[in-house]
């Protein structure tokens, strides 16, 4: 299967389009556990009361991380895919205007999430890892799409910069 010239980058935006679906959808998920701990004699199961508290954390923190890691491998497919740089560059801009947009989608999701569930104790640190997590997913949306763009700036730069040098060196 040949790869596109995009391909790398349709990675990347598929990492920011599956946190805010991931943001978007955890109120379902938190609705299904709710019910499930609702369920008649599901405290006689060993510990399922322990491992349905916890999982909202695990759920949340690992779909974030995952999420960056499919990021990070978009973006080393797009660094071999793009030697000049300029879409790199066009890209990162796109990215932070797409992530700041779409991040309302996420920061409300959070919010709700938040209010509904924070002084619940059944869920284990989940309040405290919904305070943090909307923070840490907007510096590093920001950060990485300023990553791309000043990479791929560099490259371009330093493209032009030996070429400069070369045409000089025959004349």
């Amino acid at each position: 299967m040949k790869k596109t010239l995009t391909s790398g980058f349709m990675v990347m935006i598929y990492a920011i389009l599956g946190l805010v679906l991931m943001a978007a959808l955890f109120t379902p998920i938190m609705s299904s556990l709710a019910s499930l701990l609702g369920t008649t004699g599901v405290a006689t199961f060993t510990a399922l009361v322990t491992v349905i508290g916890i999982i909202p954390t695990i759920l949340l923190l690992g779909l974030s991380v995952a999420s960056g890691i499919f990021y990070y491998k978009g973006y080393k497919q797009a660094v071999g895919q793009d030697p000049g740089g300029l879409l790199r560059m066009v890209l990162g801009i796109l990215q932070i205007i797409l992530f700041i947009t779409m991040f309302a989608t996420i920061v409300t999701s959070f919010y709700s999430l938040y209010t509904t569930y924070n002084s619940n104790t059944t869920y284990i640190a989940f309040g405290t890892v919904l305070s943090i997590v909307p923070t840490i997913l907007f510096l590093g949306g920001i950060f990485s799409g300023g990553m791309v763009a000043f990479q791929g700036g560099k490259t371009a730069w330093s493209r032009r910069s030996k070429a400069s040098k070369a045409r000089k060196a025959k004349t």
